[in-house]
């Protein structure tokens, strides 16, 4: 099944829809997405408040693009990691933790405005994604499932096992990169760096200790 469209169909409208996107992730590298004004936006996109309230009733419309936006990127980067050789398992884990942080880090101004309104706005900015988050959570887990299953085939422990340590290094990399200064990343005061290198030993350990359970 194609991926729907939450664009329009017009070529002029779709021009207008990007450069509002588009205006939106220039200013959330600057502020938080609940100081950005509607006439902020309208500026960045060149075009007047009336042509943004012709097209979107506020702006929380603009969040399904910005979550579409970046699904389509995270898509991109897991494409990426399935392209990517590894040797074994304990490089696999090493090279997800550092890849998804250095992504996750470099888009962190999107990622936390993602990640405060899909709690505050669910119903608004899960509005037809193009990529089903459960597909990309699944497509990680085959990452480290290739080098845990002897025979192709992961047992349901293993399955279980992948799963949670892409849950794990996902919240622990939000925490520690959204929001350092905050509990519980407080709890742990180790650089970014230094922080990803010990989560990487800490779930690979964890997934070494599953590989003989069936």
């Amino acid at each position: 099944m194609s991926a729907p469209d939450l664009r329009p169909k017009q070529k002029r409208s779709q021009v207008t829809h990007d450069k509002f996107l588009q205006s939106l992730q220039r200013a959330l590298k600057v502020k938080y997405f609940e100081h950005i004004s509607i006439k902020e936006l309208a500026e960045g996109a060149e075009v007047s408040v009336g042509t943004f309230y012709r097209r979107f009733e506020n702006k929380e419309a603009l969040l399904p693009l910005l979550y579409d936006d970046f699904g389509q990127e995270l898509g991109n980067f897991i494409t990426e990691l399935e392209c990517h050789d590894c040797d074994g398992l304990e490089q696999q884990v090493t090279h997800l933790c550092q890849a998804t942080f250095h992504f996750l880090d470099e888009r962190k101004s999107v990622f936390r405005t993602i990640h405060l309104n899909a709690r505050l706005h669910p119903d608004t900015i899960f509005t037809n994604p193009s990529l089903d988050r459960n597909e990309a959570y699944q497509r990680l887990s085959q990452l480290l499932l290739n080098f845990m299953a002897s025979d192709g085939k992961a047992t349901k422990v293993q399955q279980k096992a992948a799963d949670m340590v892409i849950f794990m290094l996902i919240n622990s990399l939000l925490d520690k990169i959204l929001y350092p200064s905050l509990t519980p990343a407080i709890a742990c005061s180790m650089p970014k760096d230094e922080f990803v290198k010990a989560l990487g030993v800490m779930l690979g350990s964890y997934l070494q200790s599953q590989l003989h359970f069936g």
